[in-house]
């Protein structure tokens, strides 16, 4: 017991004085936003493991493949298809700064030349891992087996397709339509493109954390095992006090730097020192994280006034967006730590927080955001439109409320890189404090944040189509998947009203087809027609029709090399009696 203690007292004080010394040199760092680049080293070093890991896996893989088969006797399926072997060159294509360099850039360009970290240092390449090149192998779910491989999507079709479509026949065309519906409903059962959007996503190759991934359980080789205890201990052991240090630091700063503020008259000199404070704090709360955040066309950035929306992702996507700028926050009051802190910001300056029974007064939200943006002296507000945290991997539907105010929307597209850390914050399944356990006990948080161009409201357009053509503009430039779902899917039932919607669209789909039986235009136009006596093979002829595609009440006798007529077909009928009216 004795030598417990002494080895306990030993390693302390061993360890203490160089903790220390980081704490306050990160704080000092913090405090004017400069950086010795470590963290950016500490990402390239990580890169370098994960390809090696990769390469382990699929080598011991290859190795375990070309045994069982050369015993069995049997070498011809050697050449199948292997996801790992994609994965080596997933994490190969990456620069100094452990971003992708994709094969395509983004719509949008970076006149600027490049993006800034949020210390201060310039890279080149503005291209997130993240983004749609780099996640061909990645889906939204963490937990299928089964993956889709394709999807139905005629709702767009629908709604703008309004003339017929002739075909030889109408029904092979419906049960050609309904092989392709039939398609798409057992790829929903299997993985909707909804609710795997609120699950951790899964990654292409393992990261040395088994929260993220379900299918590197197994034993691979006792290198990859060794890295994967050494990289334990440095995230439980070393990085994880040091990041509770520096949490604790940035809450306690946060608390009493508000509360000195709160006390300065209003005026320019408290509106200065809230920014400088601001800064300072979220800038040490993220560094707790070890988070490296690139923001790009930072012309863009709002100054005063105005509505900034952004994609949602977690609680940190405040701490990561105000390490460059700083904010008026919206939302419902909470309990807890989030409470004490939202308590604490709001007496330093203006923020808009809601107890859970004004929430659903739309009208008063409404007014209370406008009397906010028409005051110039005010912070501008940073709002989430979805309503509820994304995996990352698509922006859902943006409520209308904030796109009502008809103020300038400034739009910001976030995309957190996984291979670090899932940024992701499943509130159903886990609480606040479990939630930063985790992210404490990551690899690191990287994120790309991308400023772009202020948008205003059309003329003639509503707030649901401006919050749409946010939303896919802030889709589009962070390479995430734009969906209509409605975020509250998350913890609801699929209203009735949108089963029977989606219905209605399948069923015009269907309904759009004329057959050539059905709709013969030459002949129904020409009033000089005489349809009394002509048989039907005539009556088709004249139409321009092959015998193909002759009504099912007309048929050939092979005895005789002659036409028996039957009773006139019904659209035949129709048209006659059209033809001599």
């Amino acid at each position: 017991m004795i030598g417990a203690e002494h080895l306990l007292l030993f390693v302390s004080a061993f360890l203490f004085p160089p903790i220390i010394i980081t704490v306050i040199l990160v704080v000092l760092l913090a405090s004017f936003g400069k950086s010795f680049g470590i963290r950016e080293r500490y990402v390239d070093l990580l890169i370098k493991l994960f390809e090696w890991g990769a390469r382990q896996i699929h080598t011991t893989a290859q190795q375990k493949k070309q045994n069982s088969q050369s015993n069995a006797g049997d070498l011809d399926g050697l050449d199948e298809d292997f996801d790992e072997q994609d994965t080596a060159a997933f994490f190969k294509r990456t620069s100094n700064n452990g971003l992708n360099q994709c094969e395509a850039r983004p719509p949008y360009d970076d006149s600027d030349g490049g993006f800034t970290s949020d210390s201060g240092v310039t890279f080149g390449s503005p291209i997130s891992h993240g983004s749609s090149n780099s996640l061909r192998h990645r889906h939204g779910s963490g937990t299928s087996i089964i993956r889709r491989e394709a999807s139905v999507q005629y709702l767009n079709d629908v709604d703008t397709e309004t003339s017929e479509t002739v075909v030889n026949s109408r029904g092979w065309a419906v049960i050609n339509d309904s092989v392709d519906f039939v398609k798409a409903g057992m790829e929903a059962i299997i993985e909707d493109e909804v609710t795997s959007r609120f699950e951790a996503e899964q990654l292409a190759s393992w990261n040395m954390l088994t929260r993220n991934s379900i299918t590197f359980y197994q034993f691979v080789n006792w290198k990859l095992t060794a890295l994967w205890v050494l990289g334990f201990i440095v995230r439980y052991v070393c990085l994880f006090p040091l990041r509770i240090c520096l949490f604790g630091i940035g809450l306690l700063f946060l608390i009493f730097s508000t509360a000195i503020i709160g006390l300065v008259p209003e005026g320019e000199l408290k509106r200065n020192m809230n920014k400088r404070c601001m800064l300072i704090c979220h800038r040490i709360l993220s560094r707790s994280l070890s988070a490296v955040v690139y923001f790009h066309d930072q012309r863009n950035k709002a100054s005063e006034g105005g509505i900034c929306v952004a994609n949602h992702t977690s609680p940190l996507d405040v701490t990561i967006l105000s390490t460059d700028n700083v904010y008026a926050l919206i939302g419902q009051r909470q309990p807890g730590l989030l409470g004490l802190m939202q308590r604490a910001i709001s007496r330093a300056s203006a923020h808009i927080f809601f107890e859970r029974s004004e929430v659903r007064d739309r009208a008063l939200v409404t007014a209370t955001m406008r009397e906010h943006v028409n005051d110039p002296h005010k912070l501008p507000i940073l709002i989430f439109p979805e309503g509820t945290c994304i995996n990352n991997t698509s922006v859902m539907m943006f409520k209308k409320g904030s796109f009502e105010v008809g103020t300038k929307i400034y739009p910001i597209a976030m995309k957190y890189d996984s291979r670090f850390g899932d940024a992701f914050w499943n509130s159903s399944e886990q609480g606040w404090l479990e939630y930063i356990m985790r992210m404490m006990t990551s690899w690191a948080i990287i994120c790309n944040v991308w400023y772009l161009p202020p948008m205003e409201k059309m003329e003639g357009e509503d707030a649901i189509d401006f919050a749409s053509r946010v939303k896919k503009t802030i889709a589009k430039r962070g390479g995430l998947v734009d969906l209509d779902w409605d975020g509250g899917l998350k913890r609801a039932k699929v209203p009735k009203k949108m089963v029977t919607q989606q219905q209605d669209r399948y069923f015009h789909r269907m309904a759009r087809y004329t057959s050539y039986s059905e709709k013969p235009k030459e002949v129904v136009e020409s009033p000089d027609n005489d349809l009394e006596n002509e048989d039907p093979i005539s009556f088709v002829a004249k139409a321009g029709f092959s015998l193909q595609d002759l009504p099912e009440d007309t048929v050939a006798d092979d005895d005789h090399n002659s036409i028996e007529k039957k009773e006139p077909h019904p659209n035949i009928t129709k048209r006659r009696s059209d033809t001599e009216a």
